[in-house]
This record gives C-alpha cells, sequence and structure tokens, in this order.
C-alpha cells in the first residue's frame, strides 16, 4: 500500500501546518515538518507500508499533529480500516495462490497416469504416417446444410479439401487417405484440419476439432495449468481431454 494512500490528505494538511515554534515539533527535532514529503525519501508514494511501519506513522502523526486542529475520530478509524482491508485482501491473494498451486500439483500427479494412453482432446493437430488414414474427429452444435474439410501441412500451406455435405449435429469423423489435391500421397509428417459449416440459412457454424494422439509427457503453462504432450506434436490442456483409452 502507498504512504499517501494510507492517510487522507485532511491529516497530511495537518502535519504540513505544525508551526516550527510548536513544542510537539521541538520535543521531536528528528521528524520533518512533512511527514509525508520528499524528506521522508525511506517512504516514498512507491514503497510499501507493512504492519509494523503502519503504526510508527500513526503514533508519529499522533503525535505531530497541530494540538489545534487535532485528527478526528472519523479520519483515524477511516486510517485503520483502509489498513485493515488491504491486509485482508493481501491476505486472500495469497491464500487463493496458495490453493491453485496445491489444485495443479495434485493435477500434475493425476496427470502422469495418462502417459502412454491415448487421448482426445480439443485441437485441430494430426500426425499422417505417410500411408493408410487417419481420422479427423470434429464436433457439430447444430445441423448443417453444406460442410467441408480443409487440411493443411506444417508450413501451413492447404494440402486438400472436400465436400463433406449436410452433417447432423454431434460428434463426426472423416477418414483422410492421405491424398492430396494434386493426386499424389502425402508424406509423413504433422498436419492440421478444419471445419468450415454453414446452417439452412447461410449463418456459420463453429465446429469443434478433436485432436488424438499417444501422451508422451506432461508440462504445465505459463499460467501453471497442466499440459499433455502428444505423439503428434501437438500439446493440450488436460482440461480440454474429453476421452482416455
Amino acid at each position: 500500500m502507498a504512504v499517501n494512500n494510507i492517510f487522507g490528505s485532511g491529516a497530511a494538511a495537518s502535519s504540513t501546518s505544525i508551526p516550527a515554534s510548536s513544542s510537539s515539533q521541538t520535543a521531536n527535532p528528528s521528524v520533518p515538518t512533512n511527514m509525508y514529503g520528499s524528506a521522508s525519501s525511506s517512504n516514498s508514494s512507491n514503497s510499501l507500508v507493512s504492519e509494523s511501519s503502519f503504526m510508527t506513522l500513526m503514533v508519529k502523526e499522533l503525535q505531530n499533529q497541530n494540538p489545534l486542529e487535532p485528527m478526528s475520530n472519523t479520519s483515524f478509524i477511516s486510517e485503520l480500516a483502509q489498513f485493515n482491508s488491504m491486509n485482508e485482501l493481501d491476505t486472500m491473494n495469497t491464500s487463493i495462490k496458495g490453493l491453485v498451486s496445491s489444485e495443479n500439483q495434485a493435477a500434475m500427479g493425476s496427470a502422469v497416469n495418462l502417459v502412454g494412453k491415448t487421448v482426445q482432446a480439443n485441437g485441430n493437430s494430426l500426425q499422417y504416417g505417410g500411408s493408410g488414414t487417419a481420422a479427423l474427429v470434429y464436433s457439430l452444435p447444430q445441423s448443417s446444410s453444406s460442410t467441408s474439410l480443409d487440411v493443411y501441412n506444417s508450413s501451413g500451406n492447404l494440402v486438400y479439401n472436400t465436400n463433406l455435405g449436410a452433417e447432423t449435429a454431434g460428434e463426426q469423423s472423416y477418414n483422410w487417405d492421405g491424398m492430396t489435391n494434386a493426386g499424389t500421397q502425402a508424406p509423413k509428417g504433422d498436419y492440421s484440419f478444419s471445419i468450415n459449416a454453414a446452417n439452412s440459412s447461410g449463418a456459420s457454424i463453429t465446429a469443434q476439432t478433436i485432436t488424438g494422439g499417444t501422451v508422451t509427457g506432461i508440462t504445465s503453462s505459463k499460467s501453471g495449468a497442466v499440459e499433455l504432450e502428444l505423439n503428434n506434436g501437438s500439446t493440450v490442456p488436460l482440461s480440454s481431454v474429453q476421452g482416455i483409452s
């Protein structure tokens, strides 16, 4: 908490109005006329006040207030309330961080059991082995009157696309045989796919693509969320997993 925010403008004004010849100032010559000004470099507006520092400043403020214009009970209670509120918020923030950290550690421990297993999660990555077929799975929130599928290579270039026509709502799957639009066999490598769908009114429908693969490792994002590394080269959040086999 910044010092300037703890003590209200009224308190600061009382501090600056202390006469140089006042008895309280003479008794405390080491206290600067402006307790919250540049003279108190160790308590600049950018520094935070601890509980001990707050009480010290509060006592100094009471000792050096103008006896002709003492601090009102309202101002005194207001300062205490502000400091108490900030302490409670800081304690709450620390508790929440600790809780999130504990939950992430527990999730990490549970995710270890998924290593070596095949999962399905939200995503659009796939790994084609150079022969055979690859199942491209997706889900439609509503029935479509037109649906198309595009497959891209690791460089982001379109290698294959097809029209799937009208489809019903729910999970759908398309088996790509690895053939490209040029009529050649796609080489082994990493690919991605997208679904474009529209309803009978021509409005776009957002399809949820689903990626699958064997879990090869566990990692965490910058936010601390647990993520799964798949053998197709993709990384998916543990929270996006929809199936395990």
